[in-house]
């Protein structure tokens, strides 16, 4: 992947904004907020995600994945960009800051700072494992509890179901492992409070909400927690979730 850009596309006018989306997703999550925003909208594919290539023989990181996405943001002549990171996202965003402190603005969308707990990390290594057989069955349970009310949202769910299963199982792997191998980023927060915004919703299974809010508001992070949503408010609450944008854009 030397040579070799990531998938992205560009659209709308406006100050530059890279988003980043999350674990089984690729750059069309944003479709349906990016008209409504005032940016120029830099979306991209991660690596073995969309139309992405990942290098199966490099170890798996969510530095690598910044890295690749530091190039597009110099091939662009991007000049201090905000980046949106969904989840997984925010994660790679987190290390964008460390690799490129010309960001302005980091938005940590259903995502936080922190290294896995142990337990998770065996978590991750088992889905590793898993999807190499059972891809199918893992991404038909987990896209579900994805959301607050799985039962409302059945046809956004097969939307997402069907993205995640034209992913090649390695790579869903891949990623599992990238996340499992990732460092705790909090201090970053701590040292420059005004550079992050974080979006939760209230009933997200996969973040402790009340402990990430809780240390936003002791470190004076700017910080939003939608009470109807859960890891998706972005079709859960999605015009709140236009609105607050609009507002920090």
């Amino acid at each position: 992947m030397d040579e070799q850009l990531l998938n992205y596309r560009i659209s709308g006018n406006g100050s530059p904004v890279v988003f980043l989306h999350g674990f089984m997703e690729d750059c069309s999550m944003w479709d349906e907020l990016i008209p409504h925003l005032p940016v120029r909208a830099i979306c991209v594919d991660l690596p073995g995600h969309g139309k992405s290539p990942v290098d199966f023989n490099a170890t798996p990181s969510i530095l690598s994945m910044a890295k690749e996405v530091e190039k597009i943001i110099i091939h662009e002549q991007l000049k201090h960009p905000i980046v949106v990171g969904h989840s997984m996202g925010g994660y790679v965003g987190l290390e964008l800051i460390k690799l490129m402190p010309g960001i302005e603005h980091l938005i940590l969308f259903h995502s936080h700072p922190w290294s896995d707990s142990e337990d998770k990390k065996r978590d991750r290594e088992r889905v590793a494992n898993m999807v190499l057989t059972k891809s199918a069955v893992f991404i038909r349970e987990a896209i579900p509890n994805l959301f607050s009310n799985p039962a409302m949202m059945k046809d956004t769910i097969d939307h997402y179901v069907q993205i995640a299963e034209k992913m090649d199982p390695k790579a869903i792997g891949w990623a599992s492992l990238a996340m499992k191998n990732r460092f705790d980023l909090a201090y970053l927060m701590e040292k420059n409070p005004e550079k992050f915004s974080v979006i939760s919703g209230h009933n997200d299974k996969l973040i402790n909400v009340g402990l990430l809010d809780s240390f936003c508001k002791q470190h004076k992070i700017s910080s939003v927690v939608f009470p109807n949503a859960a890891h998706m408010s972005h079709e859960e609450n999605r015009e709140e979730v236009i609105q607050l944008l609009q507002t920090i854009f």
